[in-house]
């Protein structure tokens, strides 16, 4: 009898401990994996939130990942004993109707955010006011067409946590005024509006205009940057990207906050706008110091001057149909960082950059260059990094020979380098030099006539070169 006891109880035990697996000493749900206060149940065909009674979550984690399976509903026990503070839900079949009002409860005093995009969601759940601590929420990419579906009551109820917020779909064709609840917002994305959603109003951003720090607007037919920004005092990030309808005439000097005294827009993004020239509204961004193009064919760039003191010293114009470097750059008096990647620029020429004296970075990879002047990096006291990835470059540039300071990394991997005596005999001198002197140089590449980097190269064979020796005056050209 005793042993058939036992038998039952062990039989019991081996039914629980089924269900859990032991992790780093924590205890872990089935078909999920647990690691540095992390539950990943992601892409595992969960139809259910797992059972986490079993579990301290409290004690032992933050964040649940439940993205990429096969949930349609969420009922009042489905988070009982599972207070995270970091749940993801997108990429489910989720539908507001089918998420009870008591859904959330057990996060309501723990999860600060909450993704939620990517489902079938058409107006936002009820079970969203339980949040009691929530700071950020996305509920981006879910059939959501009218404004209305933004409940008043439930984003009043939202509004005294929330501080970050992200929703849009290519179904929304109002824009949701239920927004100007959020009062403490300091993050706000959108991503893709409604074909028929061209212009927002003056009043789209009430409600925190003095708190929003961070704005991107993306993916949409909008056809001129919101005049509404204007009032965003604080504001420090502006992403209007991918809103191609937008074109130069859309970009609108009175649709930036100018007139505060202490100007505070750091960041700007117009990429894939449609643009063909520099805004004029730059010149009066005095805070600036990174601005990105990306993706707009700036036709009129080449010749055009950048009139007025553009302050930025970060700036990207990668993929934008130049073929030569912008001689109006020379009015970027204090730029250090310069992408040109993924253009047709062929040559870099002698007097392309020597007006950019504080230039600290270039890039110009998968590009079609293919020759740079000997005198190209001349009087760039500050060029210390230049990345030549993948590009028609068949040499090492020669004109490193002139940068003094040493730069220190020069990435050329990718392209057919020639590795010869007399092509690189003049980059072991100056690779030596610059280790001397305490400011050694890295080239990042491979050759393509011998299996070999480059720095083997130099290392290894350049010393046994002829020129390299006559150089040198060793034996046999010692001339002593």
């Amino acid at each position: 009898m005793f042993l058939f006891t036992c038998f039952l109880y062990i039989q019991k035990l081996l039914i629980v401990l089924s269900a859990i697996v032991l992790v780093a000493g924590a205890a872990c749900p089935l078909d999920c994996s647990c690691r540095n206060r992390y539950v990943d149940c992601a892409g595992r065909r969960h139809v259910t939130i797992p059972d986490f009674s079993s579990l301290n979550v409290a004690t032992d984690y933050d964040v649940l990942d439940m993205r990429d399976n096969n949930l349609t509903s969420l009922d009042n026990s489905s988070f009982t004993n599972a207070p995270f503070k970091k749940v993801y839900l997108s990429q489910n079949n989720l539908d507001d109707r089918d998420i009870s009002a008591g859904a959330f409860e057990g996060l309501g005093n723990s999860v600060k955010y909450l993704d939620l995009s990517y489902n079938r969601i058409q107006h936002l759940p009820v079970a969203l006011k339980q949040l009691d601590q929530i700071e950020d929420v996305d509920v981006s990419h879910n059939p959501i067409l009218l404004a209305s579906s933004f409940t008043t009551d439930i984003m009043r109820a939202m509004g005294d946590t929330i501080v970050s917020f992200t929703f849009g779909s290519d179904n929304l064709f109002t824009w949701p005024e239920s927004l100007n609840h959020f009062v403490q917002l300091q993050r706000l994305h959108v991503d893709q509006l409604g074909i028929y959603l061209q212009i927002l109003t003056p009043e789209a951003f009430h409600g925190f205009e003095t708190t929003l720090q961070y704005l991107k607007i993306e993916n949409t037919n909008l056809i001129a940057v919101p005049i509404g920004i204007s009032k965003l005092r604080n504001l420090q990030e502006l992403h209007f990207d991918n809103n191609p309808q937008v074109s130069d005439r859309g970009v609108l000097i009175q649709s930036f906050p100018l007139g505060d005294e202490s100007p505070k827009l750091r960041v700007v993004s117009l990429d894939r706008d449609g643009l063909t020239k520099f805004p004029p509204v730059l010149k009066y961004l005095r805070a600036l110091e990174s601005l990105s193009l990306d993706g707009n064919a700036l036709d009129f760039l080449s010749d055009a001057s950048i009139s007025g003191n553009v302050t930025a010293s970060n700036l990207s114009l990668v993929d934008c149909s130049l073929d030569r470097i912008p001689g109006a750059l020379s009015d970027l008096k204090y730029l250090t960082n310069l992408d040109l990647s993924q253009n047709d620029i062929r040559t870099i020429e002698q007097n392309d950059l020597r007006d950019l004296p504080k230039l600290h970075k270039l890039v110009i990879q998968n590009a079609s260059l293919e020759y740079i002047s000997n005198n190209a990096f001349e009087n760039l006291p500050d060029l210390m990094n230049m990345n030549f990835k993948n590009t028609k470059l068949t040499q090492v540039p020669q004109a490193l020979n002139t940068t003094y300071p040493c730069a220190s990394t020069v990435d050329v991997s990718g392209n057919s380098l020639d590795c010869m005596c007399e092509t690189l005999v003049w980059l072991k001198t100056k690779t030596d030099w610059c280790r001397d002197n305490g400011t050694p140089m890295t080239v990042i590449g491979t050759c393509d006539t011998i299996f070999s980097t480059i720095i083997h190269y130099i290392d290894t064979y350049i010393p046994k070169c002829p020129e390299y020796k006559e150089l040198n005056n060793m034996p046999p050209y010692d001339h002593s």
